[in-house]
């Protein structure tokens, strides 16, 4: 197939680039982790520094107390020096920590701006554009499937978590005090926030908290102790692979206890710049309630019941399965999501409402899947071959029934203008749709499967009726990344 020029689009760069200043491995680490793991590794030190020389300080306090003359001079010399010393260094955290909360909240904005739109309609096209770019952007197959997925989850978990917010405050599922005040008056007064916007509550401080917070669910991970448990002792062990009982117990512990100490001191609440007193007071009783906010998501997130963590878990446990870091991946299987999240339900690991919620929102085919189907005639009768789709919207009319873009056509690809409701029946990951093209000879399968893959020879021991196609390398085409316009939909 001649799909033009392998390159990224501007969308699919800016995508990336929201993904490498989450999670990176880079010599400047300059990513949200990198920072993370580098504030880990000096908290304990830093701490030791500062609490020597608060003692130094105190103990020439002491000193000057009981002692006269030249003496005394000598003291307050030391003292001044120690006082000089320790306020340049609780300045010195104090401007890392403001730098890390500028640093996470500009990103917060970045994200929101590309998922919002002028109505739900708008919002709910540019959510799926973002969570298809990632989903098309990762690999499906190989050894860095699980590298570029620990990369990637952060986002798509956080964006999903917006989205759930919003169906559960349409439909009124949502109990908290504070979402509520700040989601009924959405008037804020006349301040000025991160990057000269003027202040939303809403925005402000409810969806770029949730941003954050889903952000940092698994920043703990980052801590020494988490990476042993994760790298073994010598550092040499398969960090994705599967902990045991005792080594996964630790892993949550330490995960839930550092990612709530990063969040409180190495992020902490935002300053105030400004003269007003009145204005003083109320920005910091604002962001403590805030923080607090933050806070709240991280516990309950851990048991959610009916609470407001779910709006972290049940993204989480989603994602955990869309983009998997496990070596059991399978790009066949990431439709069996719906199942997972439900046995979750039976567990009581998550709210039943939250999580149909999230499933009318995205359906159990992830955005950027691909679909294999068996297209119609013009008289409504199953035609004797398969086609290719992907997924490019959320609220689906079914779970089981996802709305696509249309990539082939005649078995040939094109840059179509045709989206598609596809049915069961007619979905080739559903056995009864399957069945139909079992009668088809061989000889005729393989025919469509030389004309629908790109290396053939490579390919040719796959399934004859395949339940679902890999779309990584038609979306590595720069003309074909924009598979979210508008098309004429039509139902399968």
């Amino acid at each position: 197939m001649n799909l033009g020029k392998i390159a990224k689009s501007s969308y699919s760069k800016a995508v990336q680039t929201l993904i490498h200043k989450i999670y990176d491995q880079t010599e400047v680490q300059d990513s949200l982790y990198e920072q993370a793991l580098l504030y880990f590794l000096d908290a304990d030190k830093l701490q030791q520094q500062q609490r020597a020389a608060e003692q130094e300080a105190f103990l020439y306090r002491e000193r000057l107390q009981q002692v006269t003359g030249s003496d005394q001079a000598k003291i307050e010399q030391r003292l001044q020096q120690a006082e000089k010393s320790l306020t340049s260094m609780q300045q010195g955290v104090e401007e890392l920590r403001n730098a890390r909360l500028s640093q996470l909240k500009e990103l917060c904005y970045s994200i929101l701006e590309m998922v919002e739109g002028a109505d739900a309609d708008e919002t709910n096209a540019l959510t799926a554009k973002l969570l298809g770019s990632i989903q098309l952007l990762s690999p499906t197959e190989g050894k860095q499937v699980a590298r570029s997925n620990q990369k990637s989850k952060h986002l798509y978990k956080a964006v999903l978590a917006l989205r759930l917010l919003d169906r559960l405050l349409l439909d009124q599922q949502i109990t908290n005090s504070y979402v509520l005040k700040r989601y009924q008056h959405n008037e804020g007064k006349e301040l000025e926030v991160t990057g000269g916007r003027s202040y939303q509550p809403f925005r402000d401080d409810v969806q770029i908290p949730l941003l954050m917070a889903a952000l940092i669910q698994d920043i703990g991970q980052q801590h020494p102790d988490a990476q042993r448990i994760l790298r073994g002792e010598d550092g040499n062990q398969d960090e994705f692979r599967v902990l045991d009982n005792p080594e996964r117990l630790a892993m949550l512990q330490t995960n839930y206890k550092e990612s709530l100490k990063f969040l409180t001191q190495a992020l902490g609440k935002d300053r105030y710049i400004g003269n007003s007193k009145d204005e003083r007071d109320w920005f910091e009783r604002n962001e403590q309630e805030k923080l607090g906010f933050m806070v709240t998501l991280l516990k309950n997130s851990i048991k959610p019941e009916q609470g407001i963590g779910n709006l972290l878990k049940i993204p989480q446990i989603y994602t955990s399965v869309v983009l998997s870091t496990k070596h059991n991946y399978s790009y066949e299987s990431l439709p069996k999501v719906g199942l997972v999240v439900d046995k979750a339900v039976e567990k009581g690991m998550c709210s039943k409402a939250a999580a149909d919620a999230l499933m009318q929102i995205t359906g159990i085919f992830p955005q950027g899947y691909g679909i294999t189907f068996i297209p119609k005639d013009s008289d409504r009768q199953d035609l004797d071959r398969y086609e290719y789709a992907i997924v490019t919207a959320l609220y689906p009319p079914h779970p089981n029934v996802p709305v696509c873009r249309m990539v082939t056509r005649n078995l040939s690809y094109q840059i179509s203008t045709m989206g598609c409701t596809i049915r069961v029946e007619n979905n080739l990951f559903f056995p009864q749709a399957r069945k139909k093209l079992e009668k088809i000879k061989p000889e005729r399968l393989k025919e469509i499967l030389m004309k629908l893959v790109s290396n053939y020879e490579e390919r040719k021991d796959m399934d004859l009726i395949p339940r679902c196609w890999h779309p990584e390398e038609y979306f590595s085409y720069a003309r074909n990344q924009n598979l979210w316009n508008k098309v004429i939909n039509q139902q399968l």
